[in-house]
């Protein structure tokens, strides 16, 4: 990106020379070769016109229609689906699908659509999915999610699809690669970008159980209720999982518009960045007032010794407020009396002086940065405080249920305000993580509504919510959290800030099942500052505008934007600087409020430094706070 906008020498380095697949020639349908296990071009036929194991669809009432992207394709309504037999036409341990999409539901949608399923085997059983929107527990979030093994924990997702707008019933090609091992991966792209990736060790995946089902829920075992409301053109599946540019060259080769699509694409940054700068209050010396947050979720600055470097390294980039993380469910990072110290640190903090967070919080005071101490308030990262979790509690969580639990992660939280000229608390992982099914919650639960928990997590509420008793029951552990920090924090430190970490939604979506619900907190004056974790290259502007709205406090909602990426071999590596710097630019320009903030400290090159101080943070600035 130059010059704020997308040149055409931009669009061909993203979308390169065609390699290592046979297509077919641009703004044509695709054709077979050898790495093809199946292609159904749906002209005259719901069975696939090529395939390595059996071409003949299992149809139930989806239907031919004129209207594809290239001459037929397949209309999938409620119980409109069709479904292939996996054997010799879809590959577990690498493979990539494609296929061309027209969704007939709008933004924001109310219900989630499956586009495919696929049970997998094991005890116990697993599942492939596509879907637009959630089902289970944690609700949908606007997010698209590519499930790759479930039990596997492989499983990828993005705003992307419901950021399009005006263009969301255009037809979108939509691709989805996968493999096994050490590291396996799986990734969702959208109009040949990469969207969304995870990369992770996961040894050998589940085999299919059930037929690949196109246009319903049905291999998830999960209800049959949710249908892909959709048109759906040209099916491909392949035998390895394609690379970034072949998916890019794949889209290019199908869309004879892919350059004005490819520029619509970054027009939403690229607008506002044409627009004027924008005028900041200043205080009485001339200086901006502006919050501008960084967040690191290591301790560099646990040695002493390095803390000149951490504070000169903020004041260089143009931060004024450090988010540090002191508690990430393995013990705590500052030399505390009621917790022991993580595993690492407990030889340096034997030794009472200096004590680095007091350290670290008089360098950042001494050079205008305020200090807001991060916790990850109900993760649990090794076998830490039994006494806390059950069987049936949320792998890796706290069980946020039990009041001893809440008793003890506030008074970790109010040892570091009392302790400590904090400026602020960060609250991270301020969600159950799921659902607890143990038998004190589902005990606590019958003695609180007179219902059993399990039954009623499968009864919907109107416009099929979640059921409200089970989003109350969430609700109100985790706000008693928040509450409890806010109210008894402000007691010994009037000033202080408090902000959490998450997804917030918009009155037009289901709450969120875990508890983490921040539009109520806001309003209710617990919480300052939301930051919206969206870490991608592309922002989801509309359900920013949407959250913003839905408040009296617009100013609480802080996008919180990434500065890195990963390499095809899943290494985290620095995102670009112009990138990161426009990104901060469009917040700042966009959304005005409580500043600006960037995720992460360890992921903040020189490059980054350079383009942020030339661009957004050109002046330093003083925080500033609406409240």
């Amino acid at each position: 990106m130059t010059g704020g906008h997308l040149g055409r020498e931009t669009l061909v380095l993203l979308l390169p020379a065609l390699v290592g697949i046979a297509w077919a020639q641009a703004a044509a349908p695709p054709v077979a070769d050898e790495h093809t296990l199946l292609l159904a071009h749906f002209n005259g036929t719901l069975n696939a016109d090529f395939a390595r194991g059996s071409p003949q669809a299992d149809v139930t009432g989806a239907e031919l229609v004129a209207q594809g992207k290239w001459g037929g394709c397949v209309s999938l309504g409620d119980g409109q689906y069709l479904s292939f037999d996996p054997q010799g036409n879809l590959d577990m341990s690498a493979g990539s699908l494609m296929f061309w999409f027209k969704p007939k539901w709008r933004a924001p949608t109310v219900h989630s659509h499956a586009l495919l399923s696929m049970g997998l085997d094991g005890e116990p059983v697993g599942y492939f999915v596509l879907s637009q929107g959630w089902w289970e527990t944690g609700g949908g979030g606007g997010r698209m999610y590519f499930v790759y093994d479930n039990q596997a924990y492989m499983h990828a997702s993005s705003t992307a699809m419901m950021t399009l707008g005006e263009h969301l019933n255009d037809w979108h090609h939509l691709t989805l690669t996968w493999s096994e091992g050490k590291p396996g991966q799986n990734a969702l792209y959208l109009d040949g970008m990469r969207i969304a990736r995870t990369v992770k060790h996961c040894g050998q995946v589940r085999r299919p159980r059930t037929r690949l089902f196109i246009g319903s829920d049905q291999g998830t075992g999960m209800g049959h209720k949710r249908w892909a409301n959709a048109l759906l053109d040209e099916l491909v599946i392949y035998d390895r999982a394609l690379s970034e540019q072949e998916v890019a060259a794949a889209f290019q080769a199908q869309e004879p518009r892919w350059e004005e699509i490819q520029a619509r694409r970054w027009a939403w940054l690229t607008d506002v960045l044409k627009g004027p700068a924008p005028v900041f209050k200043r205080d009485e010396q001339g200086r901006v007032l502006e919050s501008r947050a960084l967040l690191d979720e290591g301790y560099p600055w646990a040695d002493p010794k390095k803390v000149p470097e951490v504070v000169d390294k903020l004041k260089r980039a143009g931060f004024n407020v450090y988010i540090p993380c002191v508690w990430h469910g393995r013990g705590t990072r500052w030399p505390c009396r009621l917790e022991p110290p993580e595993a690492g640190l407990q030889e340096a903090y034997a030794r009472p002086d200096p004590d680095p967070l007091a350290y670290l919080i008089e360098q950042c005071h001494a050079n205008g940065i305020e200090v807001h101490p991060w916790f990850c308030v109900c993760k649990r990262e090794r076998d830490l405080h039994p006494e806390f979790v059950e069987e049936g509690t949320p792998r890796r969580m706290f069980d946020a249920h039990r009041p001893e639990f809440r008793d003890f992660i506030v008074s970790l939280m109010l040892d570091v305000v009392r302790r400590y000229e904090v400026d602020g608390i960060n609250l991270d992982y301020i969600r159950t993580g799921g659902l607890c099914t143990g038998p004190k919650c589902r005990a606590e639960y019958r003695a609180k509504f007179g219902t059993e928990l399990t039954d009623d997590v499968k009864l919907r509420g109107e416009n099929n919510w979640p059921n409200p008793k089970v989003v109350q029951w969430q609700n109100e552990a985790i706000g008693d959290i928040v509450r409890r920090v806010a109210e008894e924090g402000r007691k010994i430190r009037p000033r202080l800030i408090i902000s959490v970490d998450g997804h917030p939604r918009p009155p037009t979506e289901p709450p969120d099942t875990n508890g983490r619900n921040e539009l109520p907190w806001v309003q209710a004056g617990w919480v300052d500052v939301v930051y919206g974790m969206d870490y991608g290259r592309h922002l989801a502007v509309a359900r920013v505008d949407a959250v913003r709205q839905a408040l009296d406090k617009p100013a609480a909602i802080v996008e919180l934007v990434g500065n890195y990426e990963r390499s095809e071999q899943g290494k985290v590596v620095p995102r670009e600087g112009k990138l990161v710097a426009d990104l901060i630019s469009f917040c700042r320009r966009k959304w005005r409020g409580n500043g600006s903030a960037l995720y992460l400290y360890s992921m903040l090159s020189e490059e980054q430094i350079e383009a942020l101080r030339a661009g957004p943070f050109k002046e330093q600035a003083v925080p500033r706070w609406v409240r």
